[in-house]
């Protein structure tokens, strides 16, 4: 699938904002079609959720940009990799007069005094480098901040390899205290207790946006979020209930509304797939089921999967309507077609699935095209279908 993303143009954005692509746009022209695609990404999402539930511990609240300082710096596809001696403006961070801000994520390195750190991910990747800070310009109104990072000099010791069009990776992870390891997300060092995201669907050809400070949108659904001790940097929301249609799923409300620590339910856009527990998943794909009038086949991980029927326009699937706080109008997210199944070498797959934690995930399948606004001085996300593209 031939595409120059060399060309890419920025979408107009709001002021304190980055534009934001689809990954499956910086990555298709590297497969034969859509499904060979999806399926390479459920694979590194699989192994995501193996890391969620073997460590449940997400780095979401630090950035990392690749660095060029050795010759273990793998090649980029745009050379967009940033040369720290060739700012003006970066600054290593000093571990013996910031340990304050340290935790164990970090080293102090007291010869050279820097904080050192090694991150490995869930398919093998492996980032070693140091923290330092540099000043970033939004484009939309050149508005400048200045940023702790962390400045990755080896990637290329790990089991597998980062993909060549990554040049580091951002965290919207939420806002912390100075004293934990969330001081590091963005929106805690641009001190923002609001920020947006919106994300486009797979297939979309245009960029979209992440912008801090306004709310963009002016309708959606509003989830509570909650407090997890545990987790205290992930987005748990208060999910009340599941319908298929009009069929309520059934569930022990103490699963969901934040009394048991390790349990909940949270909001991951770093995840492909939504997962449940096994045991609520099987009820789940019961009930979904049990509303569909096709063959059932089981294709790869997915268990609940209907054969396209030739001559058939479009095959019909139930809604998914998951419910906040209440089961109302105003506190529903309603998914339906392509955010509830996905087309598979000519099957259509409920695009959910169980894993080994008691958490509930909410993944970017479901949200694609579904603007998220994080509002954090009032513990709420709004959740507005249809905004992006």
């Amino acid at each position: 699938m031939a595409f120059d993303i060399s060309n890419l143009q920025d979408p107009p954005i709001p002021p304190n904002s980055v534009s934001v692509y689809h990954l499956d746009l910086l990555e298709k022209s590297k497969f034969k079609d859509y499904d060979s695609l999806f399926t390479q990404r459920l694979a590194h999402d699989q192994a995501r959720a193996t890391f969620l539930a073997s460590a449940f511990r997400l780095s979401r609240d630090k950035k990392r940009i690749y660095s060029q300082g050795k010759s273990s710096c793998y090649k980029q596809a745009f050379n967009a990799i940033y040369n720290y001696r060739e700012s003006s403006t970066f600054k290593k961070m000093d571990c013996v007069d910031e340990s304050g801000y340290l935790n164990s994520v970090f080293r102090c390195n007291v010869d050279n005094r820097l904080c050192l750190y090694m991150q490995s991910y869930g398919h093998g990747e492996k980032t070693i480098g140091f923290l330092g800070s540099d000043i970033i310009t939004f484009v939309g109104d050149n508005t400048k901040a200045r940023i702790i990072f962390g400045c990755g000099v080896d990637q290329t010791s790990g089991t597998s390899q980062f993909a060549n069009t990554y040049s580091g990776i951002i965290s919207p992870g939420k806002r912390l205290s100075a004293r934990t390891s969330g001081i590091y997300s963005l929106p805690s060092q641009l001190g923002s207790n609001l920020f947006a995201l919106c994300l486009p669907s797979a297939e979309a050809a245009t960029g979209s946006f992440l912008t801090f400070n306004k709310a963009p949108w002016v309708y959606g659904t509003e989830a509570k979020l909650l407090k997890n001790r545990q987790q205290p940097h992930l987005y748990y929301v208060n999910l009340y209930k599941i319908f298929i249609n009009d069929r309520e799923v059934p569930v022990d409300p103490t699963w969901w509304n934040g009394q048991k620590e390790d349990h909940g339910a949270f909001v991951d856009t770093g995840s492909l797939i939504s997962r449940f527990p096994h045991d609520y998943y099987i009820i789940f794909r019961y009930a979904f089921s049990a509303q569909v009038h096709y063959p059932l086949y089981s294709r790869g991980v997915f268990d609940t999967c209907y054969k396209e029927i030739e001559g058939e326009e479009e095959m019909q699937f139930p809604s998914v309507r998951l419910f906040f706080g209440n089961v109302s109008v105003t506190q529903e997210l309603k998914l339906e077609q392509d955010r509830v199944v996905k087309n598979i070498n000519g099957y259509y797959c409920l695009a959910f699935l169980p894993w080994d934690l008691k958490q509930t995930l909410t993944g970017t399948h479901q949200l694609q095209g579904t603007g998220l606004t994080f509002d954090l001085k009032n513990n709420a996300l709004t959740f507005s279908v249809d905004a992006c593209d």
